[in-house]
């Protein structure tokens, strides 16, 4: 029974950590194309300025792609089954790639554009992997699946940015190149399309007739503020999402221009980011809310990671940036893992589905327009995102600190448990 239990895990959790990692994997290559004059991606007469803004439309097109994407496929999971909409993603997900490794052979934006399209678009196989995780769990085995869920997503975060750097480099491996990465995670999709056919069973038995409605991403983020019971929570989420967005988006940006980091190198330090995410969410979080209350963590955070992003821009100094990085990823991961809590505690049981797919709405929006305006006021300056972040992270706290809530909704269960 375990076995089979564990032959059916086996490639949704692939799927899950292929989607986390392919974006951690991308962030150290494209920055380094695209910034870097010397790789000769573009031509050498483009600024800095414009170099940024190019970067920040092409992560923009892949989270846009995800925004409305991951809300359709999710319709057609429902239509078609879990089974076949993961091997849509995961088909997608191999042409996405494979398209950006070409783009980067052939030196062409265009294909970038495209491959990024395609991989945004598809997504959204990381919902359906959720959905189809918990169909096949039960009353006594869903809380370690859903662990497995968190360690993979985890893992996935933590080793695409390496993996990104080492198969990038060619003084590790003389054949390595900037478009290895790229073919390294279509091979990976694509060996995982053929363990999801073999070893995976439906685990929805559709129901209900299939309505495309391609405006359903849109209705979704406008429920979050319709809500009443989490409007004001919503303003707070998006704000930090864009504070998380515009840091993780564009401090790679950062390093390359000010330190002239290697792609090994970029992917090195967002692995220092993903690790203390990885630390604040799986230690710090039932620590810090044994003697705190859910908003009292959420604020502290978000003011701590808002301070070290600032001290960062303030100091232009490489120590500084790296011994920030592992605290800023934690405080991110305790605050936003305490306002998903806060936000779940606002809506009755029948609604914590859509709670946390409203959750996964805002942020692929927020990361995308964060990414656009990010690109457009890098014109004044390599630090101008990140300051934007930093602020959005200050109002995101003050903005929760000024919301009048109950107290017995502000309690979790770490709270006075001792």
């Amino acid at each position: 029974m375990q076995a089979t239990l564990f032959k059916r895990l086996m490639p949704l959790l692939l799927v899950l950590f292929i989607d986390s990692m392919g974006m951690g994997l991308f962030f150290p290559v494209l920055s380094s194309l695209i910034i870097d004059p010397s790789l000769h991606f573009l031509a050498g007469n483009y600024s800095a300025g414009d170099r940024q803004f190019i970067y920040g439309v092409i992560i923009s097109i892949y989270m846009f792609s995800w925004f409305f994407g991951a809300a359709i496929l999710g319709d057609v999971s429902d239509f078609i089954g879990r089974k076949k909409s993961l091997l849509i993603c995961l088909g997608g997900a191999v042409l996405g790639y494979a398209v950006a490794g070409l783009s980067i052979a052939l030196h062409s934006i265009a294909l970038m554009i495209i491959g990024r399209l395609i991989a945004g678009f598809t997504a959204g196989s990381q919902a359906i992997a959720q959905a189809a995780l918990v169909d096949i769990s039960d009353a006594g085995n869903k809380s370690r699946n859903m662990s497995w869920m968190v360690l993979t997503l985890s893992l996935g975060f933590l080793m695409g940015p390496i993996l990104g750097g080492i198969l990038s480099s060619s003084q590790l491996v003389s054949w390595f190149d900037y478009s290895t990465p790229m073919y390294f995670a279509a091979m990976i999709s694509l060996l995982n399309i053929a363990l999801l056919s073999y070893l995976f069973t439906e685990t929805f038995i559709p129901t209900k007739k299939f309505v495309l409605n391609g405006f359903r991403a849109i209705e979704v983020f406008i429920s979050a503020f319709k809500h009443p019971g989490v409007r004001n929570l919503s303003i707070v989420l998006l704000f930090m999402e864009i504070g998380w967005g515009a840091y993780f988006s564009f401090i790679v940006t950062f390093l390359v221009s000010l330190f002239h980091f290697t792609a090994l190198q970029s992917g090195l330090f967002l692995s220092l980011v993903a690790l203390g995410f990885s630390c604040g969410s799986g230690i710090v979080v039932p620590l810090c809310l044994k003697w705190i209350s859910l908003r009292q963590a959420i604020i502290i955070n978000f003011l701590v990671a808002a301070a070290m992003i600032f001290l960062m821009v303030i100091t232009q100094s490489l120590y500084i940036a790296l011994l920030t990085a592992f605290v800023v990823g934690a405080n991110i991961a305790v605050g936003y893992s305490n306002l998903l809590t806060l936000l779940s505690n606002q809506v009755s049981p029948e609604e914590q589905g859509w709670v946390m797919g409203m959750t996964g709405s805002v942020g692929a929006l927020c990361f995308a327009v964060t990414s656009l305006i990010g690109s457009v006021v890098s014109f004044l300056g390599l630090s101008a995102p990140m300051i934007i972040g930093a602020v959005a992270l200050l109002v995101g706290g003050i903005t929760l600190w000024r919301i009048p809530m109950k107290e017995s909704l502000l309690v979790n269960k770490y709270t006075h448990s001792s």
